[in-house]
């Protein structure tokens, strides 16, 4: 396996260390013995440099060590997991200097204490391999958390998007893909081509893929639907404004290869949503849907059809404007998707702003309560697409009370079909944290019509007997209750 320099340099300060304290040497008694400074060696402990071989030489002659030794990437086994740490490049793959931390001296903050830290790493680790993380899921992570510290709200970003109103002279009410493909061809030399799906039939998924060079070819999918083309577009127009050189070449069929590219792209579908949805008219909007006194589907289908928007941008952009600009900071979103209509549902996409809310996605290979209208509004496009051959959007509200928890949350969801992609729906949810705030802000909170309904996060971890919805054993509450029942007889048999 290869190691890259700066981790070669933290192994070698690690054993340094290592090596002098077990021999109780302080800094100035080695500096003494091997003729190095105090302040070189402090530096070569800390990771930072990397000593030429004759003064490797000086370090083992002074220590009483093999220079081959002392220059192995081996660390000894209580430091095994750091080394396994270190070797497998995490520390690089996690954008770790992007929220201010240092990975050299988190390092040597982990060798401290060398047996419980270890034992931590190990656990870590396993966990990582059990359950197939990998770097991807790191950098989404480290975007969510990002997100989540930021209330999901930038102003540098929507600052970035009223100067590029003004200096495009867009409309700012409404934005036509027209428009925008005139301001990527006139100011940033662009070309467009359908994709041949005759000849590419296996990229009838794709929505778009750039060619970049003297004059930039974008391949676009000759099935999007308006809507569709505007946010593409829009990305584009973010990418060249904000002179974003690190990003991905497609959407959305792309692997990302360093956090850098994940966080661009996210700036660029902030930008282009923004762009799209004017922050102060959503405001307005969402002020008069919530002062109804009863929820009316409709008014969010208007909502959509007025910003010739999707409802995963929509909703989207509620996570933006409602904890900025009406103060509701306790929220969740949600998107399932949901293949050729199976009894299966995936959830691959979450935001939580201000804790982490019920439910989130850490169920791996569970079946997610089929008591949730994220669910219930996917079974009902299903329905309704096997016997109408209808693809119309199916929007409904629920009052979700979740089991083992005191929260309670006013869930708005919305069931689409994922065009172009065939035989595939999503539901994208948002969720409000039922709460004084809310009960001031939305007056149909009140309303009768909305279904109360107890939930829990899977039907494996529910422990309710009466449940129609089931769609699997409560496995995992079976399991911890045979665990219990043998924990009462040991007590027995010993007391």
């Amino acid at each position: 396996m290869s190691v890259n320099k700066e981790n070669i340099k933290i192994i070698l300060g690690l054993k340094l260390k290592q090596a002098r304290k077990e021999q109780k040497l302080s800094l100035a008694k080695l500096s003494e013995k091997s003729g190095l400074s105090i302040s070189y060696l402090n530096e070569i402990e800390k990771g930072k440099k990397y000593p030429k071989p004759e003064k490797i030489h000086a370090l083992s002659t002074a220590l009483g060590l093999n220079f081959d030794e002392l220059v192995s990437l081996k660390l000894e086994k209580r430091l095994s997991p750091l080394s396994t740490l270190i070797k497998s490049d995490i520390l690089n793959d996690l954008p770790l200097n992007f929220f201010g931390i240092d990975s050299k001296k988190l390092v040597n903050l982990l060798a401290e204490a060398p047996i419980r830290v270890n034992a931590f790493i190990s656990a870590i680790l396993e966990i990582v391999r059990d359950h197939q993380l990998n770097q991807e899921h790191f950098y989404y992570s480290a975007l969510r958390a990002y997100q989540e510290l930021h209330l999901n709200y930038f102003e540098d970003l929507e600052n970035s998007v009223a100067s590029c109103v003004r200096t495009y002279g867009l409309n700012k009410k409404g934005v036509k893909s027209a428009e925008l493909k005139k301001v990527l061809q006139d100011h940033f030399n662009y070309t467009f081509k359908e994709i041949d799906l005759k000849e590419h039939k296996n990229l009838y998924s794709l929505r778009s893929a750039l060619k970049p060079g003297e004059v930039n070819t974008l391949f676009t999918n000759p099935t999007l639907q308006e809507s569709q083309m505007r946010f593409i577009l829009g990305r584009e127009i973010a990418f060249n404004f904000l002179k974003i050189k690190e990003r991905p070449y497609t959407f959305s069929h792309h692997k990302a290869t360093n956090f850098d590219e994940v966080l661009n792209n996210f700036k660029a579908s902030y930008f282009s949503i923004a762009l799209l949805i004017n922050q102060d008219d959503l405001h307005k909007d969402l002020e008069k849907f919530f002062s109804n006194n009863t929820f009316n589907p409709k008014e969010i289908q208007d909502l959509v059809a007025k910003y010739n928007v999707s409802p995963e941008m929509l909703f989207q952009r509620m996570t933006n404007i409602l904890p900025k600009k009406m103060g509701l900071k306790n929220l969740f979103f949600l998107r399932f998707n949901n293949k050729d209509h199976s009894d299966y549902y995936t959830l691959n996409k979450e935001l939580h702003l201000n804790k982490l809310h019920n439910p989130h996605g850490n169920k791996l290979e569970e079946h997610y309560c089929r008591r949730w209208i994220t669910i219930e509004v996917l079974e009902e496009l299903n329905k309704k697409q096997v016997e109408q051959k209808e693809n119309s959007n199916i929007i409904m509200a629920q009052r979700s009370s979740y089991l083992d928890s005191d929260n309670e949350y006013l869930c708005i969801s919305i069931a689409r079909s994922m065009y172009p992609t065939p035989n595939s729906n999503s539901s994208v949810t948002l969720g409000l944290l039922v709460n004084d705030k809310l009960k001031k802000s939305i007056a149909f909170l009140k309303d009768e019509k909305i279904s109360t309904k107890e939930v829990n996060a899977t039907c494996e971890r529910c422990y309710l007997t009466d449940c129609k919805e089931r769609a699997a054993e409560a496995s995992i509450v079976l399991e911890k209750r045979g665990k219990k029942v043998i924990e009462i007889e040991i007590n027995e048999l010993l007391n």
